[in-house]
């Protein structure tokens, strides 16, 4: 069954291919609405967030991929950090870091440990493989 909810998110923004990057601000507007709002969104929400994030995808991909090997952990971390809207503080409380040691592995003074990779896979829902330091073979 539709709910009104899901009517609303459909009115708002309809579950199509994304076109161009105006289109892409506004998904990426509603979607962290809807993320934002955590576990307190309904079920048909939740499907519809996932269906909307999988198109954002499919669209950052073709128009907006990064060569992540070619990053160090920190500087991906950055442009995660741009892509997101998001400053220093807003990653502490995720990372549990003072405001000291973010700075550092912001700016690659300090290594991100695994379990820093991990809960930024998690947060970003990407792999936590993107942000361990890159071996390159000599």
């Amino acid at each position: 069954m539709v709910t009104d909810k899901y009517k609303a998110l459909i009115d708002r923004f309809p579950l199509v291919p994304i076109k161009n990057d105006t289109h892409l601000d506004e998904a990426h507007e509603v979607a962290q609405t809807l993320m934002f709002r955590g576990s307190d969104i309904a079920s048909d929400e939740a499907e519809y967030l996932e269906v909307l994030l999988d198109e954002i995808g499919k669209y950052e991909s073709k128009h907006h991929a990064l060569n992540f090997e070619d990053m160090a952990p920190h500087e991906l971390l950055q442009s995660f950090m741009s892509d997101h809207g998001l400053k220093q503080v807003d990653l502490q409380a995720i990372l549990s870091v003072s405001s000291g040691v973010m700075s550092e592995l912001v700016s690659g003074k300090r290594e991100l440990t695994k379990e820093h990779c991990v809960k930024l896979g998690h947060h970003f829902k990407v792999t936590p493989a993107l942000f361990l330091p890159k071996v390159f073979a000599a």
